[in-house]
């Protein structure tokens, strides 16, 4: 049985580019995660691989919702955002671990 793909090298890393919220907001918890100061917003968004607007949203969402706090210039995360970090990891383990 042959199937015929039409898919291209680029469409297919097209593909797995992107990244899904969850793992946008992971990125960006992890990213401030082992610094006690807490982190400026240009560090975290060079380690977290986002643009400006992304960073702003992102930053915005975690810390209307109690998941990261603001210092001056340095974001720190709280024991909520932590907690959540935890859980994106575990779930993702876990959806490795199936595939």
């Amino acid at each position: 049985m042959h199937f015929n793909v039409s898919l291209s090298i680029d469409s297919l890393f097209s593909i797995f580019k992107k990244r899904d919220r969850a793992t946008i907001i992971a990125d960006i918890l992890k990213s401030i995660r082992f610094n006690p100061q807490g982190r400026r917003k240009t560090n975290i968004m060079q380690s977290a691989n986002l643009s400006t607007d992304q960073m702003n949203k992102y930053l915005d969402l975690l810390i209307r919702n109690g998941y990261v706090i603001v210092d001056g210039y340095l974001y720190k995360p709280t024991s909520r955002g932590l907690r959540l970090l935890q859980n994106l990891e575990t779930e993702y383990l876990k959806l490795k671990i199936r595939v």
